[in-house]
């Protein structure tokens, strides 16, 4: 999990898959209330995308991103897999 101080600077960001295709940007972040830290990302897909095809649970265009998924964060957010 990522501290809740960083997590305010993910909003925005691009997110990107492992091959370099942009799923979306962060729109949201759920926190842990417990730890403070960021747990899920909450991600506005591109409108091109099939959410259905995509391993994590969506709705309304928007799609719940677990942080464990997150390979690294830079100019843009690049997911494991």
């Amino acid at each position: 999990m990522m501290t809740a101080t960083f997590g305010q600077e993910l909003i925005g960001l691009v997110v990107v898959d492992s091959r370099g295709d942009i799923l979306g940007t962060v729109a949201d972040l759920m926190l842990d209330l417990n730890s403070g830290a960021v747990g899920t990302l909450v991600i506005e897909l591109q409108p091109s995308l099939d959410a259905t095809k995509l391993p994590w649970p969506s709705e309304a265009g928007l799609m719940l991103l677990p942080s464990e998924e997150i390979d690294r964060v830079g100019p843009q957010i690049v997911l494991k897999r």
